[in-house]
Parts: structure tokens; sequence; C-alpha cells
């Protein structure tokens, strides 16, 4: 469960890996110039948002992406350790992931042991998020596709499947208990 508090989520800008479909997860991959730009843009659609924090992956694609944000918000940022994104082992910087679907489903006995557990990671992802909004809001998480993995599973099954490279997001909660949460982009 995700706190019942407002909150938006940026996932960090492109990086090279993601062009070439490489798993990244732990390993510290920089932006790229269209992810520099995307995260400018981000910037630019967050501009007035009444963002009291950000919380970033200590990863330099998602802590520039933050970095850059903040040029207008001007708020404390705060690197979160669980927010970084799975840890893929040996298995990061490849383009042959054909367990990965397995994966996703919880499957341990087709994930190489060198891969974080798909439940370890997403118990790790959730926690790392409530840490975060256990702050006064409403913050801005700024992290990776994987981390969101948990937001998405409490948006109704319409939405958002993917997160683009920094694209925000705000999340609203629901207001009574036959709502969903919402997700808006900015």
């Amino acid at each position: 469960m995700i706190t019942h508090q407002q909150f938006y989520y940026v996932r960090h800008g492109q990086t090279d890996w993601n062009l070439t479909k490489k798993l990244q997860g732990n390993t510290d991959v920089p932006l790229n110039d269209t992810g520099i730009a995307q995260a400018h843009e981000a910037k630019d659609k967050l501009a007035g948002e009444p963002v009291s924090a950000i919380y970033s992956s200590p990863l330099q694609r998602a802590r520039k992406t933050a970095d850059i944000i903040n040029e207008t918000l001007n708020c404390p940022i705060f690197e979160i350790a669980g927010l970084k994104e799975c840890n893929f082992g040996p298995h990061e910087g490849t383009e042959s992931y054909g367990w990965l679907a397995d994966w996703l489903t919880g499957d341990s006995s087709s994930t190489p042991a060198e891969v974080e557990p798909y439940h370890d990671f997403l118990d790790r992802a959730r926690d790392a998020i409530n840490q975060a909004l256990t702050n006064p809001g409403p913050i801005l998480i700024v992290a990776h596709g994987g981390i969101y993995m948990p937001v998405r599973d409490i948006l109704p099954p319409t939405k958002m499947r993917v997160l683009p490279n920094g694209q925000p997001v705000r999340h609203d909660p629901p207001q009574n208990p036959d709502e969903s949460w919402q997700a808006v982009h900015l």
C-alpha cells in the first residue's frame, strides 16, 4: 500500500542504454542529450507546482534529472538509497534478458541467482516511496521505471503501464473508499 498523500513522480531522463534497451539496474549510466532535454521539459512542466521537497535515487541519471528540475522548484533534495533501480547483477548492460518476463510475474524459478528477487524489489521500492511520503508534501520523487511499479499497481488498470522518461505525473489519492488513485500527466 502507498501512503495516502498527493505526490509527484518523474522517471529520470533518457540514457543511451534506454535507447538500446540494455538493462540498467544499479549501473550508474548518465543522461544523454535527449535525457537532459527531457529533464528541462519536466522542470518547465513542474514550475509553479507546490512541491515541498524532492526525493531522488542516488544514481546519477535520476539525481541529474532532480537537479535540473530543482532549478525552478528551489527546494531541498534528499537521496534515498531504496529508490535505486532493481539490481540485475551481471545482467546489467545486456540486451539478453529472456528471464525478465517470468521475473515480472514473481516466478523466482527462472530468475538468475544474482538478480534481486521480484517481491524483494517491490517491497524495497514501496518502502522507499512511503519513506519519502512520511514528509510534508506534496513531494516529488525522481527515480526509475521499476521503482514506479508499486505506484502503477494502485492506479486503475486503464492507466499507465509504462512511465515515459522525463514525464511528470501528479498522483491524487482517492477521497472516498469507492474511488481509485488518479494519475495526472503534467
